[in-house]
């Protein structure tokens, strides 16, 4: 069993195709190394954080 958690700006949310189409890929990620079986046993998790709160390099991004 795969649990995939993955964090993204919150405002990639805004468009209402990415949700599914990153669960999709996340999941065929993963099926491409563990094989067809591990796709029905894989939890994709996404999270939205606000730029403001993300920071790189040592500063904050927003």
């Amino acid at each position: 069993m795969a649990i995939i958690e993955a964090t993204f700006f919150d405002r990639r949310f805004d468009d209402e195709a990415f949700r599914g189409q990153m669960v999709e890929a996340i999941t065929q990620a993963v099926t491409s190394v563990l094989g067809e079986a591990a796709g029905d046993d894989t939890t994709v998790i996404l999270h939205g954080v606000a730029p403001s709160r993300w920071g790189y390099g040592g500063k904050l991004l927003g």
